[in-house]
């Protein structure tokens, strides 16, 4: 019979393994038809506009079709390592490394996580709306001795209680510049936390914490923060 941990590991890879469906499903059903569809239109404007006949045009038309098609196939394929459910569980095992979890501390890691999952009062289930993400499935989990968020940035992030003097919530004003061909855009967007400063922290509570949940939603992160303060 399996272990709590290789149970909740499972669990884990699962729920990374629908994570990458999701990911893939909308890539071909919105980002594939639409780039299709954007370059095929501008292509086929292209031939008409330089001077070619309706056939040349529709010839440039059905090239961009298939040069989107194209970009985006190898979109996916570039994505593909960092969606496998491997990566799952690397992240929870770096962390248990971090943490020098013993044997038995990680059992009850297993343990309370997978009571956690069943229990609403301890799990709560949403979607990363914000500069960088997708609306990609997040989830936070609390229980007696650890803080679990999966789905953010690092994609696995996990805190031991009993390492923890103080939590406290607070926010971040933090600026992404994205560039796509020759536009660029700048997002300024507030990045609300959950900060965990440990027994060892030496510096003012004015500094950096050693441990730290992001989250775009107010709301979100007030609803975690509740659950970790039961």
């Amino acid at each position: 019979m399996d272990t709590y941990f290789e149970q909740w590991l499972q669990q884990e890879k699962k729920w990374m393994g629908d994570y990458r469906n999701l990911i893939l499903k909308r890539m071909v059903k919105k980002t594939l038809p639409a780039t299709a569809v954007i370059l095929g239109l501008l292509m086929g404007a292209m031939g008409f506009v330089g001077g070619g006949d309706m056939q040349e045009a529709l010839l440039m038309a059905a090239s961009g079709v298939f040069a989107g098609a194209f970009i985006t196939l190898l979109i996916v394929l570039f994505m593909l390592p960092g969606l496998r459910t491997g990566r799952m569980e690397k992240g929870i095992r770096k962390k248990i490394k971090e943490h020098s979890l013993t044997k038995e501390e990680t059992e009850q890691l297993g343990r309370e996580m997978l009571a956690a999952a069943k229990d609403p009062r301890c799990h709560l289930d949403f979607v990363m709306s914000g500069p960088g993400s997708s609306d990609t499935p997040a989830s936070f989990m609390a229980s007696e001795h650890y803080a679990y968020l999966r789905g953010g940035y690092p994609l696995v992030n996990l805190v031991r209680l009993s390492d923890c003097g103080q939590i406290r919530q607070d926010e971040e004003r933090k600026t992404m510049t994205q560039n796509n061909g020759r536009t660029r855009r700048i997002y300024h967007y507030t990045l609300y936390t959950i900060a965990f400063f440990f027994h060892s922290h030496t510096g003012s509570d004015d500094d950096l914490a050693d441990a730290a949940m992001g989250f775009f939603s107010r709301n979100v992160r007030d609803e975690a923060y509740a659950m970790l303060m039961r």
